[in-house]
């Protein structure tokens, strides 16, 4: 079934790249891909915070976001790339454009969900990205999501349902269901990137900003904004988003889907740390508890990774070392 994938994402060049996966798996770095992870959540964190400053109609507030963040990918992408960027974006294949438009849909369903239902709701919502990152790994990469995985998306959901404890519940149907579709897009995004691997998919971002712009100025009145609005969707949209963006995108090159969004869990905690901060509300002890849960459970499953694959690389060493002494 995953060769049928790679063939149908892509007819070109990128074919290749992608069915040497099934021999070859690239050189992974986890502490790299952690890194990645948790600086990408450190930037995506004042998201909701940001979308309730700014309290703009939801479809205008879409056609920004996507626009400023198009701009703000490219211009990181140009830095990076240089003369190469071109090729670098049609490097993504298919499979890139593929991985763009569902990126579109999921921050599309976030902004409405965030604006049609309690930002409680939306990210207890979200939270089950990890489950549905471990579900696809495993039915479309045939990767083993190691036990512990599992433990740390169970008892970090538990986690995350205790910081929202007493305030779920009250908000609309259609913000609870676009949380979930948003939810299950994060956890396929996480899989596709990591199906596309050694390719950089870092460039499907800005054209998902494209797709996001697009929608956003079709079902959009009015796109206007004040200075103080537009400046607060700036910061998001040409800083924050592309910085968050294209290092989380990069993180599953070195670590499995699922540990990815499990990672991501931490917005859920320094979400409404942000609030605190800036809006001098402070948070219930039972989101300083659920935060403590979530924190130890992820420091915990990242040594154990790490522990895990220098074990596994000691003992290839010696297996090696071994066949060539038997040579």
């Amino acid at each position: 079934m995953v060769r049928m994938t790679y063939a149908w994402a892509n007819r070109s060049g990128m074919t290749w790249i992608l069915e040497r996966m099934t021999t070859q798996a690239p050189t992974t770095n986890h502490a790299k891909g952690l890194t990645l992870g948790v600086l990408g959540v450190l930037l995506l964190s004042p998201d909701t915070l940001i979308i309730r400053l700014v309290d703009a109609d939801p479809w205008t507030f879409i056609a920004w976001r996507g626009g400023l963040m198009m701009v703000g990918m490219f211009l990181i992408l140009s830095l990076r790339f240089g003369y190469r960027l071109f090729s670098r974006t049609f490097a993504i294949g298919w499979l890139g454009v593929l991985i763009a438009i569902l990126f579109a849909l999921n921050n599309v369903f976030f902004q409405l969900s965030v604006q049609s239902t309690s930002v409680a709701n939306t990210l207890v919502i979200i939270a089950t990205a990890p489950l549905f990152a471990a579900l696809f790994s495993v039915l479309f990469l045939r990767e083993r999501v190691p036990m512990r995985t599992w433990i740390a998306i169970v008892v970090s959901a538990g986690g995350v349902a205790l910081v929202f404890i007493g305030d779920i519940g009250g908000g609309s149907m259609f913000g609870n269901v676009a949380a979930l579709i948003s939810a299950v897009g994060l956890g396929v995004h996480f899989v596709l990137v990591r199906l596309g691997r050694p390719v950089d998919m870092s460039p499907a971002i800005a054209v998902a900003g494209l797709f996001i712009m697009a929608i956003g100025m079709f079902m959009a009145t009015d796109l206007y904004l004040d200075p103080r609005q537009f400046g607060l969707i700036a910061i998001l949209g040409v800083v924050l988003l592309p910085l968050s963006f294209a290092l989380l995108t990069r993180a599953p090159n070195h670590i499995p889907a699922a540990e990815v969004s499990l990672i991501i869990l931490l917005e859920t905690i320094l979400g409404p740390l942000w609030v605190w901060l800036a809006v001098a509300e402070q948070p219930p002890l039972q989101t300083i508890i659920g935060g403590a849960v979530i924190i130890v459970v992820l420091t915990v499953h990242s040594i154990l990774s790490l522990n895990t694959r220098r074990e596994q690389k000691r003992e290839s060493a010696a297996s090696r070392g071994l066949s060539d002494a038997t040579a």
